[in-house]
């Protein structure tokens, strides 16, 4: 009997042609996609970053409940060391340590000898310790960032140092003379210098109330973003003498740590990094302006506890033409072009500026 002969083929595989236009096809599509998940991942962060602000911009105003201030921005404490000996007037414990206790940090503050200095032995651990709520997700540098300087304090003890990316603003500028009373009262900012304790006829001042911020609550900056990972890393030493190590520090509200002004734009670039040609502000210009990993611009709290992004192209002054007086404070003049900018105007307390909400 003749066999019947089975005709059907077998599978036939895919052709290198078909495979090459396969593997095309979903390289295509991981292209249209990838941008969009960062996007979404950035958005994710940016939210985060916003309620890490909000959360202290509360704590402030549960602050001034309870105490009829807002808290000291840059201070300075007596420090002495093991023995008892004076050491003299250095960094006090800035915003962010008397914000603990509203904060959801009450465990650390409570710990915290407040009356002493942040750097020095006896409070030498806490400096040291992360607040993951002072972070930007979108700043990869800082999460856990933990600098252990040597001789960082006063007293010569060696002090671990954690960061923070935000910052209270202190107005249009930051003094370097912590002794000069004009210098102290022209800080017009929410968080300015409040100098030295009185000690031996050295003047100071007293924190912002609120009834001092006439311009309107909704009108005056709070907090602002700095990216810790934009700063200077070349040149870094055992002793922090560089931007990134040296800036940034959490426990106290010097300028360039816990506190920016206004004086130059957000977001520079880092070849703009140069020492004001004055001398006035006693820091390199980056770590006192305001930054961000945020595409555009940066997320800045209000005084009326909202948070807002204003962005890079908002109005503000040419610091190239702004001149300071002899008390560094900056003069304006419209003649030459030197004029204060929104940018500017939004980080005054008082300044009496009118400003309409669709100029930032």
């Amino acid at each position: 009997m003749r066999k019947v002969r089975d005709h059907r083929h077998a599978p036939r595989g895919f052709t290198l042609i078909e495979l090459l236009v396969v593997i095309a096809i979903i390289a295509v599509l991981i292209a249209l996609l990838l941008p969009a998940v960062q996007a979404a991942r950035e958005a994710a962060r940016r939210a985060q970053c916003v309620n890490n602000l909000k959360q202290f911009a509360l704590a402030c105003h549960n602050y001034e409940s309870a105490n009829g201030t807002f808290p000291m921005g840059r201070n300075r404490q007596y420090y002495i060391d093991a023995g008892g000996a004076g050491q003299g007037f250095h960094d006090g414990w800035g915003q962010f340590a008397a914000l603990l206790l509203y904060a959801e940090q009450q465990q650390l503050y409570n710990a915290i000898n407040i009356t002493l200095g942040p750097y020095q032995l006896r409070n030498s651990t806490f400096p040291g310790i992360g607040i993951a709520s002072l972070w930007c997700p979108s700043d990869g540098v800082i999460n856990g960032l933990r600098y252990s300087e040597q001789s960082a304090g006063w007293d010569g003890s060696t002090i671990a140092i954690c960061y923070t990316n935000y910052n209270g603003i202190m107005g249009t500028f930051a003094s370097d003379n912590d002794t000069n009373a004009t210098m102290l009262g022209s800080e017009q900012g929410m968080f300015p210098d409040t100098g030295r304790v009185p000690w031996l006829g050295f003047p100071s001042r007293s924190p912002v109330r609120i009834a001092e911020v006439t311009d309107g609550t909704s009108n005056t900056l709070l907090f602002g973003e700095r990216a810790q990972g934009k700063l200077n890393q070349v040149g870094c030493d055992a002793f922090g003498d560089c931007n990134f190590e040296g800036n940034g520090w959490w426990a106290d509200a010097d300028f360039g740590d816990s506190s920016i002004c206004t004086m130059y734009p957000m977001n520079m670039k880092q070849g703009d990094q140069a020492v004001d040609g004055n001398s006035c502000d006693g820091a390199n210009m980056f770590p006192l302006s305001a930054s961000s990993y945020h595409s555009g611009g940066c997320n800045f709290a209000f005084a009326d506890g909202s948070v807002k992004f204003l962005k890079d192209s908002i109005s503000t002054w040419n610091a190239s033409l702004i001149t300071r007086d002899a008390n560094c404070v900056p003069v304006t003049n419209p003649a030459t072009g030197a004029v204060a900018g929104v940018y500017q105007a939004l980080s005054t307390r008082n300044g009496g500026e009118v400003i309409s909400s669709d100029q930032y």
